[in-house]
């Protein structure tokens, strides 16, 4: 089996799976639905070291509920933090399932995610929390920061530094905000790193400028890829105003969307390209992908795919107003 990290295209929502030395740890776990569980087991997966759930939003968690009921997947420990301004049944009955099978030894349930948890380890691939802060945490949603503003959900968002042979290969934002990362860079933590998933599937943030938050985000982490998880029917995600500061940065990077932003095309191809990773992706039903589930192999050096002149090919041939462009 490959050793890889793939950020799945799960449609609007987030979902990445580290597997290495046979060992499987999931970052997020994308809506409801059972995308997430036909991408582990289309690889024969059957078995996840770790997941952590950076916060409670709907689009980060729901996959879970179909892992925890599948008997194809044993899945050992569930990390998460607590959340006082989230009361949806769907993280209610989450919260209730994770407590319940913590209670009878079937699952590890802990509630601890800050920046100085230690490294966890798939293989050669070690995930760092660089967020929140114990302080962020301390403090928790609906209370106020030292600058007395808002704490939210995505305010107390876990983001992860992925490293493959202590080479920075992923930033993992979660759904960081303009308060997560001040802290970041006010607690001194290094982001930097080759792809960056980017944060809010390139939509707006709560409080603050979406402009200033990417130029600001982008020169921390410093990346050659950004990737979007976006839905096509949801949302109008990413943001031109977004793409236009990444473009801005004058770095050399590549943009890609999971998929077909309606931004960059009115109408959906005929048939989806050749381009696409044989991986599972949301999109490829409906020919809704763009970059469809972006992988980086790790197998033979550290390879990216879609091959980048192969999803640009595709990009000309079939958008005629690609913000990326």
């Amino acid at each position: 089996m490959s050793r890889d990290i793939s950020i799945i295209d799960v449609g609007h929502g987030n979902s990445t799976v580290l597997h290495d030395n046979d060992e499987t740890i999931v970052i997020d776990c994308g809506s409801h639905g059972a995308g997430l569980l036909q991408f582990l087991q289309d690889r024969n997966i059957k078995e996840i070291k770790r997941v952590y759930l950076s916060h409670a939003d709907q689009d980060h968690i729901g996959g879970l509920m179909s892992l925890l009921a599948s008997d194809d997947i044993k899945v050992n420990e569930v990390y998460l933090n607590s959340d006082g301004l989230k009361n949806t049944k769907l993280w209610n009955d989450l919260i209730t399932i994770l407590h319940d099978k913590s209670r009878f030894q079937k699952i590890t349930f802990e509630v601890s995610i800050h920046d100085e948890v230690p490294t966890v380890c798939a293989g050669d691939i070690h995930i760092m929390p660089t967020g929140p802060s114990k302080y962020l945490v301390a403090k928790g949603s609906g209370n106020t920061d030292r600058k007395n503003r808002k704490i939210t959900s995505n305010s107390i968002s876990s983001s992860f530094l992925v490293m493959y042979k202590d080479q920075p290969l992923v930033f993992l934002s979660g759904d960081i905000d303009q308060i997560s990362l001040d802290e970041i860079n006010y607690n001194g933590k290094i982001i930097k790193a080759a792809v960056l998933v980017f944060p809010h599937h390139g939509g707006k943030i709560e409080e603050g400028d979406v402009v200033a938050f990417t130029n600001e985000l982008i020169a921390a982490t410093q990346p050659s890829t950004v990737i979007f998880s976006i839905g096509r029917r949801k949302f109008l995600n990413p943001r031109p105003e977004v793409i236009t500061a990444v473009k801005g940065s004058g770095l050399a990077v590549r943009i890609a969307c999971t998929q077909l932003s309606k931004h960059c095309c009115a109408d959906l191809p005929v048939e989806n390209s050749a381009h696409l990773h044989a991986y599972y992706a949301k999109g490829k039903h409906l020919k809704e992908c763009c970059g469809g589930t972006y992988v980086i192999n790790l197998d033979n050096g550290i390879e990216e795919f879609p091959i980048f002149q192969s999803h640009q090919d595709f990009i000309t041939a079939t958008t005629l107003t690609a913000l990326c462009r």
